[in-house]
């Protein structure tokens, strides 16, 4: 049994005051300190801010993120009215991933869309103007020098729309890889670096041809002008929903093996928003596939929409 003596039973009413008087200062606000404190510094950063800053590509690419001005579109996609065209609604996968991200936060979210290419979405989370680019985004070596990537939750292929008369060149029980990857193969694609890259590492013996927008591709294609067209199968499969007519003329082929991992990025200096990001799509199960997605927005992808990609700033570099 704890003895104790006459003096130390005088000092232990003033002990207990002395510690009510502690506990009490603690719960005092102390001025200066944010709401914020006690967070690590990336996530301090958008606590004190008070909002969550989303880059995106600044022209619409439906259906990752696009404007409607139809009554009933915030009833049938999650989305806010647009901060850009007045009268008109916002939506798309990617508005939904960044509302849903900023709503778990706790605080607004704003689109950051004054970049003309990828490579100045990619500067931008640098230079901590955004804290995240959710942007139908593909995770790239390159890139990933520069900022930190989430695991993808999309994953696309690449595809090739054929001319059927080149397909008659075709000898049956030839690898098709071997067939395409030939001198000559002429291959169109929208202008841009990064595109070219790829034909140049899959396909190295392929003839290349730039066109300055993919219905641009998709006529050369139809005239033989070229022999085959080369994008992501989400343009391949856009064209059979938006313009089925031209879909039957030509040979769709979609590359199973060649993946295009779309993510979201953030500063290299930003990991607990990184490690954050990525328990949010592991809670919320944020995975799809390219059908999932436009079986979703068959409204959307009825209209022209691609990925830009500028000569300065290929959309995949």
């Amino acid at each position: 049994m704890l003895k104790m003596s006459k003096r130390n039973i005088r000092r232990f009413p003033r002990l207990q005051v002395v510690a009510v008087v502690l506990l009490l200062l603690c719960r005092v606000p102390c001025p200066g300190l944010s709401r914020a404190e006690g967070f690590p510094p990336d996530i301090k950063r958008i606590m004190d801010r008070g909002k969550l800053i989303v880059a995106m590509y600044y022209k619409d690419i439906p259906p990752f993120f696009m404007h409607s001005s139809r009554k009933d579109a915030p009833a049938r996609h999650v989305g806010t009215a647009s901060p850009f065209i007045p009268g008109e609604y916002f939506y798309g996968v990617d508005v939904k991933i960044a509302l849903e991200m900023a709503q778990r936060l706790g605080v607004p979210c704003e689109f950051h869309r004054e970049s003309r290419d990828f490579g100045e979405i990619v500067e931008a989370v640098e230079d901590h103007r955004a804290d995240v680019a959710v942007t139908l985004m593909s995770r790239t070596l390159e890139r990933s020098t520069r900022v930190l990537f989430s695991r993808p939750y999309v994953v696309l292929h690449h595809g090739l729309l054929l001319n059927r008369v080149a397909l008659t060149k075709y000898e049956k029980g030839t690898p098709l890889k071997d067939f395409i990857n030939t001198p000559r193969m002429k291959i169109g694609v929208k202008s841009g670096i990064a595109w070219s890259q790829f034909l140049r590492r899959y396909f190295p013996k392929a003839s290349i041809t730039s066109y300055p927008t993919w219905d641009g591709v998709v006529d050369a294609v139809r005239k033989g002008t070229v022999m085959a067209a080369y994008a992501d199968e989400l343009e391949i499969k856009k064209l059979t929903v938006s313009k089925p007519a031209v879909a039957v003329e030509l040979k769709t082929v979609i590359i199973e093996d060649i993946r295009d991992p779309i993510a979201m990025a953030v500063a290299w200096d930003s990991p607990h928003l990184l490690q954050w990001i990525n328990t949010y799509l592991e809670q919320e199960k944020v995975t799809m596939t390219v059908d999932d997605i436009l079986n979703e927005n068959l409204d959307s992808v009825k209209g022209p929409a691609s990925r830009e990609f500028t000569e300065q700033g290929g959309e995949n570099e």
